[in-house]
């Protein structure tokens, strides 16, 4: 699991979910759609607005606020070009007054239906799309067009997981082997995939963002500007004074490492009880002490090559 996943499911436990239930979401388009957003990625935002449209007429109402946060996948099992939404979508709507009430029932094929013309209509807006190519995928019994709910889950271990899952990277280093000059890429059915290397980097490069693109968005309750008022309305309800505090170590890196590298790094040596960061310590004197008195002996800069001799004579000189 990659760093920047551990930290964005950290960032959406402590910053943007509220301990409500939730539900993981997931959008899919028709295959003969998407190698226009292949070529053009900023249809993407297509992708956004018709997902959260479809949300907020379905399940919302003038007082009821819904709360979700999506994000764009591109990558499918094999590497195709696959572009889809992943989201955490709370299992409610937020009242006016604050309050949250669970839903009892959630129309999905009506959801699936509002996000299905919402991006061919915005496709066709585009001119990318005829009106004869919008009724004929609209007339099949299967459009294409699919909307995928999981089961409802209000612990930090399920949120956590959907978070890193829904922000991982397009491949996976377990399932990725070279040999010789053939990369092999094994799907979940055990079938081995087989690229040239120029094939290989062509077809992952796909799947990299353009630089400063936003690929996760937030709406509804869960939206910077919703988060952004609350925290003023508490501060202006609950008044504190201006002290200067001192910065607070954070463990977000100790969780990305015992994530990443399976070590905990706040487990004790000796006792194997559960640590606590106390500081962080910087100054360069401090820490000498600290180093000092635990006979751990001070950094010292590896011994620099001998140069070579002006006429280029080696034979006087030792190498390893």
């Amino acid at each position: 699991m990659s760093k920047r996943a551990v930290k964005f499911a950290e960032h959406l436990y402590v910053e943007v979910l509220d301990p409500v239930p939730t539900r993981h979401i997931i959008f899919t388009i028709p295959k003969r759609l998407r190698n226009y957003f292949r070529y053009d990625r900023a249809l993407n935002t297509v992708l956004f607005k018709a997902a959260w449209g479809s949300i907020k007429e379905v399940l919302g109402t003038t007082t009821n606020t819904p709360a979700t946060v999506l994000t764009v996948q591109t990558a499918g099992e094999a590497l195709n070009f696959h572009p889809h939404l992943h989201g955490l979508l709370a299992d409610g709507v937020f009242n006016s007054d604050g309050t949250f009430s669970q839903f009892k029932v959630i129309d999905l094929v009506a959801i699936t239906s509002k996000f299905g013309e919402a991006v061919l209509a915005a496709l066709s807006k585009k001119e990318l799309l005829t009106d004869n190519d919008v009724a004929q995928i609209l007339s099949q019994t299967h459009t294409g067009f699919n909307v995928w709910l999981g089961e409802s889950f209000q612990d930090e271990a399920s949120e956590k997981f959907v978070a890193r899952y829904i922000e991982r990277g397009p491949i996976s280093l377990e399932k990725l082997s070279i040999q010789d000059d053939i990369v092999s890429y094994t799907t979940k059915d055990g079938r081995a995939h087989e690229f040239e290397g120029l094939e290989f980097l062509a077809l992952l490069s796909s799947h990299i963002p353009k630089p400063y693109e936003s690929i996760t968005r937030y709406y509804g309750y869960y939206s910077s500007r919703s988060r952004g008022e609350r925290r003023k309305r508490e501060r202006y309800l609950n008044p504190t004074p201006a002290i200067e505090l001192k910065p607070k170590a954070t463990p977000t890196w100790a969780a990305c490492m015992k994530r990443i590298l399976e070590i905990d790094p706040l487990e004790c040596p000796k006792c194997k009880s559960q640590m606590r960061i106390i500081a962080f310590i910087t100054e360069s004197k401090e820490i000498s002490k600290i180093m000092c008195s635990l006979n751990i002996p001070e950094f010292e800069a590896p011994a620099k090559l001998p140069r070579a001799p002006p006429s280029g004579d080696f034979s006087d000189m030792d190498y390893f």
